[in-house]
């Protein structure tokens, strides 16, 4: 039988054969050993195992993941010091449901993915030591932006507080502890690049554009519009630009702020990170060191998978109604009618107005 959460609480789950279930997995002492020596200033282990016991409680569909994909997961947070699943929106662990092929068959089963919020990667931006001050956000067709490089480079920018128009880009400025500043503006065309390679937006969109009823093509753009790119557009615009500039800021190889851009899952390359390997706490350290390359899922034997569905906590998209709900629809239905980074690493600019 499967470890219940309050087992997990109380500490009194059996651990004296070898762990199967997800629940039997986090309380294993290899994985609480694990977790020990990845928490630390930011997380202690207990509060972490705490936290992934909420984690798992909020979101049933990660106890059908398979199991070391979502302990990667964990141990991935637990390395960047990252809270899973919170209020505070660090990081994310998000169930996938895939189809790929098995022994020449179609099955389906559920993958953990690790996403990190915009409000994580600034966390990690300031806890870097080569960082004195960031700023990331989405600018509008009537904010103020003006900014130019060269050796009289400056950025201004002003957020319109009614009626800010259209997305038109996004842009991240840093200010290092050496007194050098550097910026990045990234037009729209750029974001929805980004944007494009998005799992979980394209598996919805898909699901939207494929759908066979109406009902069913409701229920699919019900969760399209609860995805973070449509909710909270401005926030994964400013994300986008993050993750961008990471890439050409002076830091320290397998400093946290410069692995998370590697390691978030929604991630401008449309890789999948493989998240069962990093449940290796070797393993983690050494990616998190930058002496091994992240480990991008792989293909092997020839069996392809198709593009994952993304989940939210119910279930997919592609799912077809019962035949009452359809009924019952149908009859309601019927009486209605990147540019390169514009820096001066040996100057200065004018700074935020």
């Amino acid at each position: 039988m499967a470890t219940s959460l309050q087992q997990v609480r109380t500490g009194t789950a059996q651990t004296d054969e070898a762990p199967k279930s997800l629940m039997e997995m986090l309380t294993s002492p290899k994985t609480k050993r694990g977790i020990q020596s990845l928490a630390g200033t930011f997380l202690t282990p207990e509060r972490f195992l705490r936290l992934a016991v909420n984690a798992i409680s909020k979101t049933p569909k990660l106890l059908e993941c398979e199991p070391n994909s979502v302990i990667g997961a964990l141990m991935t947070a637990a390395a960047l010091g990252l809270e899973p699943n919170t209020v505070q929106q660090q990081a994310f662990l998000i169930p996938y449901k895939k189809s790929k092929k098995v022994r020449g068959q179609w099955v389906e089963a559920y993958e953990c993915q690790f996403q990190i919020g915009y409000r994580g990667f600034i966390t990690l931006a300031h806890r870097s030591s080569h960082i004195d001050k960031i700023e990331a956000e989405a600018i509008h067709e009537n904010d103020t932006f003006e900014h130019m490089q060269g050796t009289e480079s400056f950025l201004k920018y002003k957020k319109a507080l009614t009626n800010r128009g259209p997305l038109i880009g996004a842009f991240c400025y840093v200010r290092l502890t050496n007194g050098n500043e550097m910026t990045l503006v990234l037009p729209l065309d750029d974001i929805e690049k980004i944007k494009g390679k998005s799992e979980t937006l394209t598996s919805l969109t898909r699901a939207v554009d494929e759908a066979k009823d109406d009902y069913s093509r409701a229920k699919a753009q019900k969760k399209l519009d609860e995805t973070p790119w449509v909710l909270w557009e401005d926030d994964m615009a400013a994300k986008s630009v993050i993750k961008k500039m990471a890439k050409f800021l002076p830091l320290t190889p397998g400093e946290a702020f410069s692995s998370a851009a590697q390691l978030d899952a929604d991630s401008e390359s449309g890789n999948v990170i493989d998240l069962s390997a990093m449940a290796d706490v070797d393993k983690t350290k050494a990616i998190m060191s930058g002496e091994e390359d992240i480990c991008a899922i792989e293909h092997s034997g020839g069996e392809e998978e198709e593009p994952p569905v993304s989940m939210n906590e119910t279930e997919t998209a592609r799912e077809t109604a019962p035949a009452r709900e359809q009924a019952a629809y149908t009859a309601r239905s019927a009486t209605r009618h990147r540019t390169p980074p514009q820096n001066d690493v040996n100057g200065g600019f004018g700074g935020l107005d």
